[in-house]
């Protein structure tokens, strides 16, 4: 993340907030000031703001800055005064209990997608539980090229052009490189209703993602996905679960408690 010399004290502070959402241990400043290219003396006065105002924590032993609770607590009374985890959670965790895998659900938001809730299908054995960390690379995921393909070429093409086609430092690797690459994914996802993601990601996991229909026609509310490993998700059971995924994507856009505007394709 670079911080450029007119990005104002606010975009600094959030820059702040996203970089220790990702280090729930803490960061020292002097590593804070280095990662985002602040000078320690304007790192520490915003920190020092986040302290002041509780949404974050300097610890005493190592004198590390960490997010408070209070941070997260506000998404989660955002969450709850809008109804969407008690919407998704039920059809989550069927989905889950049918399939046996893990299962979770995206919202989009400003062309960004952003994980809210999920369930954990698989009992025994071999697991996958991920962490809820930030949202899917939109052109390397099954839920980034399912959303995707609910938007024309010209304005995928857009929101990936953003990033470009780099890959977040922990993913593996992605099947889609280029812009013509992309495309032709994406004519395949319109085709069949879901994306398929194997070995991405993660290496040894399999996914399947649908979107989330917007009842008015815009682009999808979100995706919802199935995932496990890649062992016990071959093509063929991929397959054999894309039923029940794309009827839990319908009973979603069905019961999705708020109408859902926040981002439509720019006309630019």
């Amino acid at each position: 993340m670079v911080i450029v010399a007119n990005v104002s004290p606010t975009e600094r502070t959030l820059d702040i907030i996203e970089l220790l959402a990702d280090h729930p241990e803490g960061l020292a400043l002097s590593d804070i000031a280095r990662r985002l290219k602040l000078p320690k003396s304007i790192a520490h006065r915003l920190l020092s703001i986040l302290v002041d105002r509780n949404f974050a924590i300097q610890e005493a032993v190592t004198q590390h800055y960490r997010l408070a609770i209070r941070t997260a607590a506000l998404g989660l009374r955002f969450f709850g005064n809008i109804g969407l985890n008690e919407i998704c959670q039920p059809i989550l965790n069927r989905l889950a209990q049918r399939t046996g895998e893990f299962v979770r659900v995206c919202a989009a938001e400003n062309g960004e997608l952003v994980w809210i809730a999920s369930a954990q299908g698989s009992s025994e054995g071999l697991r996958y539980d991920p962490t809820m960390e930030a949202g899917p690379a939109l052109h390397a995921t099954a839920n980034g090229r399912a959303w995707l393909s609910t938007l024309d070429d010209i304005d995928a093409l857009a929101q990936v052009r953003r990033r470009g086609f780099i890959l977040p430092r922990h993913y593996a690797r992605s099947l889609v490189a280029n812009e013509k690459e992309l495309s032709v994914e994406l004519k395949r996802v319109r085709e069949c209703g879901y994306s398929i993601s194997a070995d991405e990601s993660v290496i040894g996991i399999a996914a399947l993602a649908a979107p989330i229909p917007d009842r008015e026609g815009g682009p999808a509310l979100g995706c919802v996905s199935v995932a496990g490993p890649s062992v016990r998700m071959p093509s063929s059971r991929l397959k054999a679960v894309a039923p029940d995924l794309l009827a839990a994507a319908r009973e979603l856009s069905g019961t999705w408690p708020i109408p859902h505007r926040s981002w439509r394709p720019s006309a630019a």
